[in-house]
């Protein structure tokens, strides 16, 4: 199953592993989501009141999720915390603007998909990309959008990239596709059956297959050789809000670094 860096973005993991857990994992997960500052500062015991479970089933937790142990797992979770925060974006006049409020949330997407931020998948996905022979990049609504700002930007440093938002054209088309091929798509929920389907057909020629998403655990993740995770911006919105394109273009732009070194490499 695809991972996030655990270590550099523990509260992220977390989030994305709730709905795996058990009810009293899950219970002791949402608690932490609510109140990581709070928690930074409990013992193994306190934590276990707070949330009316046992010590054991706190431990179990940090374990599932990869870590030690709690100890361990605050460790991580100060050096988030540590990270993320930041001062005040504006001044006491414009405290309650509604640009401030969306900047806000936008910086904590963009932050924190840099916390979740892979190095080794990264460098992985851009030698798939310098190394195909096509690279087709499938996406539905905003995605779609963002597809064509990625084949843009993977057209101008030299590589065959197209993008498609249709799903009947983007099935037609991977019929030239093979084993010297990558399938991109762009998904912020993770859920659309048309990508998963994209990427279904590309997996059974053989052909590389990696998702940009919001949710590692999602059915589009998992039909997926490999995930990138463009954290969304919270709260969840719908209804044709664009912000959540943002993380996604700012991941493209990040992996258009690591291909620019490999074309450098080659």
């Amino acid at each position: 199953m695809p991972e996030i860096n655990k270590q550099r973005a523990p509260l992220v993991h977390l989030s994305n592993s709730l709905a795996g857990l058990s009810d009293v994992a899950s219970r002791v997960g949402q608690y932490i989501l609510a109140n990581p500052e709070k928690v930074v500062h409990q013992t193994v015991a306190e934590l276990a009141e707070f949330t009316h479970s046992g010590q054991a089933s706190v431990v179990r937790l940090c374990r599932q999720l990869g870590f030690n142990g709690f100890s361990d797992f605050k460790l991580a979770l100060m050096a988030e915390l540590a990270t993320t925060s930041q001062q005040s974006l504006a001044d006491s006049h414009h405290d309650d603007s509604h640009s401030n409020a969306l900047m806000q949330r936008l910086v904590t997407s963009m932050q924190s998909t840099t916390f979740a931020l892979d190095p080794a998948k990264m460098r992985k996905a851009a030698q798939y990309m310098v190394k195909a022979r096509r690279i087709d990049i499938f996406g539905s609504g905003v995605s779609g959008i963002v597809a064509q700002l990625v084949a843009y930007r993977l057209m101008r440093l030299g590589l065959p990239a197209q993008a498609f938002q249709d799903p009947v054209l983007a099935h037609e088309v991977m019929t030239g596709v093979d084993k010297s091929c990558v399938a991109l798509v762009i998904s912020e929920s993770g859920l659309t059956m048309e990508t998963v389907e994209f990427l279904k057909i590309a997996r059974s020629v053989n052909a590389k297959s990696i998702a940009v998403t919001g949710r590692v655990n999602s059915p589009v993740a998992k039909a997926a050789d490999l995930v990138l995770l463009a954290v969304p911006v919270e709260p969840l919105t719908y209804g044709g809000d664009i912000s959540p394109a943002i993380a996604k273009v700012y991941l493209a732009e990040m992996l258009a670094t690591y291909i620019t070194e490999a074309l450098h490499q080659k």
